[in-house]
């Protein structure tokens, strides 16, 4: 079932969070007497017991070649795991109910807006389309390593632009367009100064580099969207000439959560926030949905910069 990109941030981060990740995920029979280090989310209710470590898929899509697979974490008591040392198993699930496993990676928490607010990230690439599935362990330092496994599907493309796939040449609104009223098309507080050229125009040839970002600070679910930005404000304090840096907001003013803008929609973003690197070609050469901080950010965009 398709999942809004309000309900996959309630997913991660609200309150619904135990039943829908119990529900979802198995977890290993075997129980450890410490919960890993967390910190305390104060949108997510604690629980009094349950499986030691709990994992979600916080991908809203992972499809065939290069992703970013992206993991949400929670303990016992229901609050997200931000600490310790993660190593991910990735397995190719048959028909037969065999499972090949393909590849193994570390994986790295990343952080926007308080160590509650993240996600962990795995360097990964598929193959093949179909049923897969991830074993995660947790080594917490406590001499009690946690297990927990997962599923999910490969599908053949992403509906939002895939790495080396071109970007949308979207006229996404300037201050030019408001009158100089950037509150209409920005719901920061105050209005970010990303705003001075359009996705349109930052595409043209012999342009620089452009980094968008995609992201709502007013409606933000997930409470990541503004720190989002901030890290990408980050950037274009260092990068303001090598690259372009646009903000384009989710919704369309007033920001009533209920109409898309139509960049948005040109985009085909299944949730929020997404920030991408875009090449002076128009090529996209990488793509963060959800928590990217500057340190991740920087190196990605200095590989179109040479």
């Amino acid at each position: 079932m398709p999942v809004s990109r309000r309900h996959f941030a309630q997913i991660l981060f609200g309150g619904a969070a135990a039943s829908l990740l119990a529900a979802c995920q198995s977890a290993p029979a075997a129980q450890a007497p410490n919960a890993a280090p967390t910190a305390v989310n104060a949108l997510v209710k604690p629980r009094t017991a349950g499986a030691p470590l709990t994992a979600v898929q916080a991908s809203s899509e992972v499809a065939l070649g290069r992703n970013r697979f992206a993991i949400g974490l929670i303990d016992d008591h229901n609050q997200p795991i931000t600490a310790g040392a993660l190593n991910v198993e990735f397995f190719k699930l048959q028909s037969n109910g065999q499972a090949e496993k393909r590849a193994e990676t570390p994986a790295a928490f990343r952080s926007v807006g308080g160590e509650s607010k993240g996600i962990w990230v795995a360097p990964a690439s598929f193959p093949e389309t179909g049923p897969w599935g991830a074993q995660v362990t947790l080594d917490a330092g406590d001499g009690n390593p946690k297990v927990a496994r997962m599923s999910f599907a490969v599908q053949d493309k992403f509906s939002a632009p895939g790495y080396d796939d071109p970007a949308p040449r979207s006229a996404s609104p300037t201050d030019k367009d408001v009158g100089g009223d950037t509150s209409h098309i920005c719901s920061n507080s105050p209005a970010c100064d990303l705003h001075a050229i359009s996705i349109a125009d930052a595409l043209q040839p012999a342009q620089k580099p452009l980094v968008v970002l995609f992201a709502t600070p007013a409606l933000c679910t997930s409470a990541t969207c503004a720190p989002e930005l901030q890290a990408v404000q980050q950037l274009h304090t260092s990068y303001a000439e090598a690259a372009n840096f646009i903000h384009v907001e989710i919704y369309q003013y007033p920001f009533d959560g209920l109409h898309t803008a139509r960049t948005v929609d040109e985009w085909h973003l299944p949730s929020d926030p997404w920030t991408f690197i875009v090449d002076r070609t128009g090529i996209v050469r990488d793509r963060f949905e959800g928590a990217a901080p500057f340190e991740e950010l920087e190196p990605s965009l200095k590989t179109v910069l040479t």
